[in-house]
């Protein structure tokens, strides 16, 4: 390798450290990097022939959750981290609109359910509300056995309404995301020691199983598929 170009990668590697410890010492942390996946089965679905406007309640729209990590053992903790932030509500956001626009002919973001010139203007066939119920996030690790353990419980309330906004159809989806992290050498133990365990995971699997229940519900409802019915007669 090339003097110079090594002599840059460990300037840049430790530039980087520098950043996550002074981010630790100060008592702030990045926001947790989340990445959920749609699940493969949405792919296979043959659209509803309706042109929706989804509507993401603001405090869904721009929810973030803080939590603190919780050790198993009693005593003086063996880490201390700042809390973790997760950017949810940006992410399920971006998730709703992936899957919607699978399984609608058309799905358009809208900002507000007042603007009706605008929702006359867009010819809607109807709109998908959905509004945060609860999060609850649990981090735990469990150092005698070098083990991170995160539990993910998202729910949602989910409308759809007719274009003058009378409610066809609403439902609640509940459900549970885990997510497990290792340490299984030396390097990751050190990494711990500066970043803390990768919780993401716990979260992505509640976004992607809660997504696909909501696409399951909207599909199979008997009221939407009447109402998709009566639309194009």
């Amino acid at each position: 390798m090339n003097p110079t170009k090594s002599t840059l990668y460990k300037y840049c590697f430790f530039l980087i450290l520098s950043f996550i410890l002074i981010g630790c010492l100060s008592g702030t942390r990045p926001h947790v990097r989340l990445s959920p996946k749609l699940d493969k089965g949405l792919y296979q679905i043959t659209p509803l022939p309706l042109t929706v406007g989804i509507y993401i309640e603001p405090t869904l729209r721009n929810y973030v959750q803080e939590v603190p990590l919780k050790q198993d053992e009693a005593g003086t903790p063996y880490y201390v981290f700042p809390n973790f932030i997760f950017p949810i509500g940006e992410t399920l956001s971006s998730k709703i609109g992936e899957m919607s626009r699978i399984v609608f002919k058309k799905a358009i973001f809208i900002d507000s359910l007042q603007n009706k010139e605008f929702l006359n203007k867009e010819a809607l066939d109807g709109v998908l509300a959905v509004s945060l119920k609860n999060s609850e996030i649990e981090l735990h690790m469990d150092v005698s056995v070098w083990r991170a353990i995160g539990q993910h419980n998202l729910s949602i309330t989910a409308s759809f309404l007719d274009p003058k906004l009378h409610k066809i159809w609403e439902s609640e989806i509940i459900v549970e995301g885990k997510g497990f992290d290792f340490v299984s050498s030396k390097v990751e133990h050190e990494w711990w020691m500066t970043t803390g365990p990768n919780f993401a995971p716990a979260v992505d699997e509640a976004i992607q199983i809660l997504i696909y229940e909501l696409a399951q519900k909207l599909i199979t409802s008997k009221e939407i598929l009447d109402y998709a019915h009566r639309e194009k007669l």
